[in-house]
């Protein structure tokens, strides 16, 4: 299995894997991927290759979400923000909440006949496909002149469980707390460790040379607990 899907995204070892194409070629392939499969293949990319692909996989696909549908774009849109910060962080406490995740969206992202694609002219036949299938026919509507429109109401996304939220909320706090805020300065330029001896007063995102900084690992060094994290301001004996 893994072979054949390995083929089929033109990928010849684990280095090779570091290409949107590649990703968004896995998103989309038809092929029956299993858990332990698609697992496998989250391991293969360095975090920063899975990072790009992930982001600029989403960028790409919110691009075909119709105009009108706000909900689905928040939608999306979090899953987003949620699956480019685990992928950041999926060193912390390995790939399993980030797999778990992106297997979730495949899976609703290739679910078959879930959205219904009425044409407006009343002539073209009513289409039943999957999301996936539906942003791709948003997107040719100006080279095909047909346009529809689109039903998700048996088709919107799950949110991410509530235990991931909070943890990804957690990433974000513990940097806000050196001053980093990720809503105003933006993923892309978050760094992988803080530094010890942070200077938020100079610190410019994507500008600041942090090699200059010793490294100062939130979980190793100090104020989180890897095996008894604090959650919702809840101490446990």
């Amino acid at each position: 299995m893994l072979q054949d899907i390995l083929t089929e995204l033109d990928i010849e070892d684990a280095e090779d894997f570091r290409y949107f194409e590649q990703f968004a070629a896995l998103m989309e392939t038809p092929l029956d991927i299993d858990y332990d499969t698609f697992a496998e293949l989250m391991t293969m990319p360095d975090k920063e290759a899975l990072t790009d692909m992930v982001s600029s996989f989403f960028e790409d696909v919110v691009k075909g979400i119709p105009d009108d549908n706000t909900a689905l774009y928040r939608s999306v849109e979090t899953y987003k923000d949620v699956l480019t910060t685990l992928s950041e962080h999926i060193d912390d406490r390995g790939p399993g909440f980030f797999t778990d995740e992106m297997f979730s969206f495949r899976e609703w992202f290739l679910e078959p006949e879930s959205v219904i694609c009425t044409p407006e002219d009343g002539e073209s036949g009513v289409k039943r496909v999957s999301p996936c299938e539906a942003f791709i026919l948003y997107r040719e509507e100006k080279l095909s002149g047909t346009k529809y429109d689109y039903d998700f109401s048996e088709a919107m996304p799950e949110e991410p469980d509530d235990y991931t939220l909070s943890m990804v909320e957690e990433y974000r706090d513990d940097y806000r707390e050196y001053g980093y805020d990720y809503d105003e300065d933006g993923l892309d330029e978050l760094p992988d460790e803080l530094p010890e001896d942070f200077d938020v007063a100079n610190y410019v995102p994507g500008e600041t040379d942090l090699s200059e900084y010793k490294s100062f690992d939130p979980y190793r060094d100090g104020f989180i607990d890897r095996d008894d994290p604090v959650i919702d301001g809840e101490f446990y004996d």
